[in-house]
This record gives structure tokens, sequence and C-alpha cells, in this order.
């Protein structure tokens, strides 16, 4: 009976520690860099080097969300994008443009984050400002389709920098594909 009960908890701690694991994120942060249009497709879109092969290919698409989290610079209080920034979303825009018609929509979640300075509901509101100038930036230069993307404010919810809550690594702007 005893080593019944422990195969019962063992099993529910693995398969419980299996559940978390595939709930994680995978996340790559480039800074203030801006990455290029290969090196975001070939995060957030592994799959799509077997999309023209001849043969058959085993690259399946992730089951875990991925993240390329970007430094993206705002002025203080302000939702507008900066040119910078703009430089910074070259890249992403272009790769995610290439996607178009293969996305799901709101497939690709771009969340804003502030640091924690401020009130809750004034970050909350600035950082969904600042995800949505994103969007729009990403829409009307590149030609992403609009509805594979879902701005999200996160506010001060989720600050990077837990030691330093007022940090500039807070301020953050994360562009997130959803796991199946």
């Amino acid at each position: 009976m005893k080593l019944r009960r422990a195969l019962i908890v063992w099993t529910f701690f693995a398969c419980g520690a299996a559940s978390a694991l595939a709930a994680e994120r995978e996340t790559i942060s480039v800074g203030e860099a801006a990455p290029s249009a290969q090196q975001v497709a070939n995060f957030l879109f592994p799959e799509a080097d077997c999309e023209n092969a001849k043969y058959q290919c085993l690259a399946v698409r992730p089951s875990t969300e991925r993240s390329i989290g970007m430094d993206i610079k705002f002025s203080t209080g302000s939702a507008e994008l900066t040119p910078n920034a703009r430089a910074q979303l070259e890249g992403a825009g272009k790769a995610l443009a290439s996607r178009n018609g293969r996305m799901a929509p709101g497939e690709i979640v771009i969340e804003g984050h502030t640091d924690a300075r401020g009130s809750a509901d004034l970050n909350k509101r600035l950082s969904e400002r600042r995800a949505e100038s994103v969007v729009r930036h990403l829409v009307a230069v590149h030609g992403v389709d609009a509805k594979a993307l879902r701005p999200v404010g996160r506010g001060k919810a989720e600050l990077k920098d837990t030691a330093h809550p007022d940090a500039d690594i807070n301020r953050r702007v994360e562009l997130v594909r959803q796991a199946k």
C-alpha cells in the first residue's frame, strides 16, 4: 500500500512539474539592440524553415510561449515612439510582415511594461498606450496584419529587476508568440 501511495504521489509530482515546465516562457532579451528580421524570425517562428522544404522536415512549432524583450525607450509619461525605438522595431516589423496570412488572430502579444514609479492605475494605462503605439507602428510602417497583434499593458506588475523597481530595465516592450 505504501509503495502504491508513493507511486501516486511521485506521478502527481512528475505531472505537475511537467505542466509547470510547459507553462514557462522562453525569452531572449536584446536590450536596446535592434534585432534583425532573421533573428526575430528564427526565434519566434522556428518552424518556418520547413514551409518550403522539398523533403520531410522535423521542425515543429514551439510548445511554450516565446518572447523577445526589447528595451524600447519612451519619454517619461509618453507613449510616442522615439526615432531610436522605431529603429529597434525594424527587424521585428519585417519578420512579422513576412508571416502575414500565417499567424492566428492575436498570436503575437505586444506587452508594455513600466517601472514602479507612479500609481498602479497610471502605469497600467501608460503601458497599454505604449503597447498600442508599437502595434500601430508595426501595422502602419511594416504592413503587419493588425489581427495577428494584440496589445496588452502589464504596468508595473511584472518587473524585470525587482531589486530595483525604478530601474530603466523595467520599462520595456516584449513581443510574445503565444503557445498553441
